[in-house]
């Protein structure tokens, strides 16, 4: 541990000049409206009573629900700042090109007769890349992108304990998030002006119906249909660090997926997806992926290889392979004082279909070059 320890730091100091920095912050907060735990239907059977019922006895009784209700308030923040060695560092911080994403999300739940749970709320974000490098000046020239209001709901219904429905809406957004000395950080000064004023965010909306189906304990089936809009996309051409604008469509798919639990280590997963693609001003394009997957865990060893094979996609981009590969190798330490200490090495290959990025079950968040690249990633996560 010592001499690998000793190897980390000798490769630090052997580093160019820049040094990319990443720094994440997230909290929050969550806690119930409920009744009595004797009588909550959340930590025991459901029992049945009315919807309106009095809350005391009194001359005007008031009429009142009493089901549980679960509320979560989450708050994100992730700085990212390029940080240059030596005399090139400058003194005034405010001077250091810096990229930072802050996200709040709010949500209420609650049930809804015996078999049915609701789930309503929103999340905002904000994006901010600031003083980027020829490009520095006044704070006003910072790229910037926000929206305080993107709502999101759900409803479950659960038949019996093999039949999952559910019906889902959500709105997101995704951000040109950067910093360094290259893409829009390496722009001169007119340049990265005019290209602020035209670069949008890239939006959707969607509304999906899934159904999941426990056919055996160990194994589950699931078929989801979703439609929406996809506005303003943004991607990554070629090796190219500026983003661009690869236009909007209406999505029309659905996806078939089974997991199976083969041991008490081992599982395997299929799935398929297909989709009908209207792009805005242009004709009807259809894609589809078939994926196969499988993950082995056993003790502290954790291994996961993804195969798959896809069509062409909607909007030309400049890798067109059919194939994907994505693997990954985790392995937890014993705890260091105390916190637990974790070792990765995963290989990523991502998706540049249209509707995959639309079928995606996440958060708005930023979008890096690095995001639509291949990539060999080494990482240590540590629990504080």
């Amino acid at each position: 541990m010592k001499r690998a320890m000793l190897s980390f730091l000798s490769l630090v100091g052997t580093c160019p000049v820049a040094q990319a920095q990443d720094l994440a912050l997230e909290t929050g907060i969550r806690f119930s409206l409920k009744r009595p735990s004797s009588l909550s239907p959340l930590a025991y059977a459901p029992q049945t009573y009315r919807v309106s019922q009095p809350r005391m006895e009194a001359a005007n009784p008031v009429n009142a629900d009493d089901r549980d209700q679960d509320i979560q308030i989450r708050f994100h923040k992730s700085t990212q700042r390029l940080l240059r060695t030596g005399a090139a560092m400058p003194l005034d911080p405010h001077m250091l090109s810096r990229s930072r994403m802050t996200r709040y999300v709010m949500e209420d739940r609650w049930l809804i007769g015996d078999q049915v749970t609701a789930t309503m709320g929103w999340h905002g974000i904000k994006i901010s890349n600031r003083n980027a490098n020829v490009t520095v000046g006044p704070g006003r020239d910072r790229l910037r992108t926000r929206d305080w209001f993107l709502p999101h709901a759900n409803l479950v219904l659960q038949t019996g304990q093999a039949l999952r429905l559910s019906l889902d809406y959500a709105e997101k957004l995704r951000a040109y998030s950067e910093t360094g000395i290259s893409g829009p950080m390496g722009l001169d000064h007119d340049t990265y002006l005019q290209l602020r004023r035209t670069l949008k965010p890239e939006t959707q909306s969607r509304v999906q119906m899934q159904a999941d189906w426990t056919a055996t304990p160990a194994l589950n089936l699931s078929l989801a249909l979703h439609g929406g809009r996809l506005d303003d996309q943004l991607r990554f051409t070629g090796r190219g660090t500026l983003p661009v604008n690869s236009g909007s469509a209406r999505i029309e798919g659905a996806i078939l997926a089974v997991h199976h639990q083969a041991t008490p280590q081992w599982q395997w997963s299929v799935r398929y997806s297909g989709a009908r693609v209207r792009v805005s001003g242009g004709a009807m394009v259809h894609e589809h992926s078939l994926s196969v997957g499988t993950t082995w865990q056993n003790g502290p060893w954790r291994a996961a290889l993804a195969l798959a094979r896809n069509s062409a996609p909607a909007l030309p981009v400049h890798d067109q392979r059919a194939m994907r590969i994505e693997a990954g190798v985790d392995y937890a330490l014993a705890e260091i004082g105390g916190r637990p200490l974790t070792m990765s090495l995963h290989m990523s290959d991502p998706d540049r279909l249209m509707s995959g990025a639309f079928a995606r079950d996440d958060l708005s968040g930023s979008l890096r070059a690095s995001d639509q690249a291949r990539a060999v990633m080494a990482s240590a996560r540590l629990g504080w």
